[in-house]
């Protein structure tokens, strides 16, 4: 059971980090462009500037509030990311060794979560169409995994705790992991007011699947420990399956398993406060709507039982989830349901994208200096999907034309608070929404981490571009001079 627990954190706090939840400080200012659309299709409406490119990008977002290893930053992760070893607080004994990492586990009475997102940010552009209407075209490869309500009942202190042959009740639980690519078409449109404008946009998005797997206990059932590292199960109910291509783990995006379409709806209103910007801006968005079909390479399981099953777990111990997948779905199909085939449902399934609503407030304080407030909450969904993690966040910012900051404070998944720290420097925009997860020693539970490069309007010599100097002018008619090559 250690053996287990450790090659499977030594899996969750190294390989999930692909490559941050929102990204706030790369979506949340005026000049975002078309970094902004992922938040709210209306975004690059108010941008000073003309146009924006995104030449490239990646961020990465990992947290749990399962376990953590003590003491432990992603820097120090990384230096020893070819020579780490893990092990169980409870067989430490004395002092380790700087590659040994500790992990320990939460035992509150908490429902466990443990979410991971990627997104490697492809060419984009976005376009301003005279002084009301905005049209763009991104590109992302993205890589979700989240269970939400993992049942307490699960932790690991709890679990290892609870005596042989006591039964217990063992809550419905979902867990599920998504990799996709997609390009997007945006359009969005404002309509003058007399204290500013009401905006709309939308953003569609084809989706190409690749990597899919998913598990489901769709009932509450008996769970009891027995000798022999054994368990039963009474009445189990349950869905699972995959679509994987490729043999290589390391590789999520090798082939195409499915396809799909995506929705993107933003609103928002802004309210004018003089010629130069707005004083407020309250938004509201539904993103990621849709799902892919999953067809190729593709396999459906079904788990129904009236009666009480036993599983010998060493007959999995080992088994690779990932190169053994076949043999391990065989494998449980026989123990539960006396037919290695008996559990195999069909060649395809659906998957739902990462639904949430997200609600803004950006406060201009002054004119370079704003306050944006953001809401993030998970929709449910009735396909199979990987959850996207709540978050709650105020984010102060100062910004100009060529340079800005933005300090994240958020709260993920009602769990903890993190602060973050962004900057943009000309086209460059590097940040984290968890700056203590990349380099302070601590209960390191996940880490936070993107970065784009970006080109838009520029000139050399003394004219002045619209936004040029920082001043937000609402409405106005500034003209670009951009420099010839």
């Amino acid at each position: 059971m250690k053996h287990t627990t450790a090659t499977l954190l030594a899996s969750l706090f190294l390989t999930t980090f692909a490559f941050a939840q929102e990204q706030l400080g790369l979506r949340l200012e005026t000049y975002a462009g078309v970094s902004s659309l992922a938040l709210n299709p209306t975004g690059n409406l108010n941008n000073p500037l003309k146009w924006d490119v995104n030449l490239a990008g990646a961020s990465v977002f990992f947290e749990n509030n399962y376990a953590f290893l003590r003491e432990t930053s992603l820097r120090r992760l990384l230096q020893h990311r070819d020579d780490a070893e893990f092990v169980v607080a409870e067989d430490v004994e004395g002092t380790v060794a700087d590659n040994v990492f500790v992990a320990d586990f939460f035992n509150n009475g908490a429902a466990r979560f443990v979410q991971t997102t990627a997104t490697i940010m492809g060419p984009s552009l976005a376009l301003r169409i005279g002084e009301n209407h905005s049209a763009g075209v991104f590109t992302n490869m993205r890589y979700a995994f989240g269970t939400v309500k993992l049942p307490n009942e699960l932790s690991y202190y709890q679990y290892d705790a609870r005596p042989l042959q006591e039964t217990f009740k063992m809550p419905e639980m979902r867990a599920a992991l998504l990799g996709w690519s997609e390009i997007g078409l945006n359009y969005a449109f404002k309509v003058p007011t007399s204290d500013g404008s009401m905006n709309f946009g939308m953003s569609l998005k084809f989706l190409q699947g690749y990597d899919a797997a998913y598990v489901e206990s769709q009932t509450t059932y008996l769970h009891t420990k027995l000798q022999g590292n054994a368990i039963a199960l009474a009445r189990p109910q349950g869905n699972f399956g995959y679509a994987v291509g490729s043999e290589d783990a390391s590789n999520h995006f090798a082939e195409k398993n499915g396809r799909g379409l995506g929705l993107d709806l933003g609103f928002s209103y802004i309210f004018q406060d003089h010629e130069e910007g707005y004083r407020l801006k309250l938004a509201a968005s539904l993103l990621d709507l849709g799902y892919l079909r999953f067809n190729k390479n593709a396999q459906a399981h079904s788990i129904r039982l009236d009666t009480v099953t036993t599983l010998q777990l060493d007959d999995y111990e080992n088994l690779d989830p990932w190169a053994d997948r076949e043999t391990l779905l065989r494998t449980f199909s026989q123990n539960t349901l006396g037919d290695s085939l008996a559990s195999y449902d069909g060649d395809n399934f659906r998957m739902a994208l990462p639904a949430a609503l997200s609600l803004q407030a950006d406060f201009g304080v002054t004119e370079n200096f704003y306050v944006n407030a953001l809401l993030v909450q998970r929709l449910p969904n009735l396909n199979h999907a990987p959850r996207r993690g709540n978050l709650l966040a105020v984010t102060p910012r100062w910004q100009h034309r060529w340079f800005s900051a933005s300090v994240p404070v958020s709260v993920y998944n009602l769990s903890r608070v993190h602060v973050g720290l962004a900057a943009r420097l000309g086209w460059l925009v590097i940040g984290s929404d968890d700056l203590g997860g990349l380099f302070a020693n601590k209960n390191f539970t996940g880490a936070d981490f993107y970065f784009a490069l970006k080109v838009n309007p520029f000139e050399i010599g003394g004219g002045r571009e619209r936004g040029g100097t920082g001043k937000r002018r609402y409405g106005g008619r500034g003209k670009v001079k951009c420099y010839t090559f």
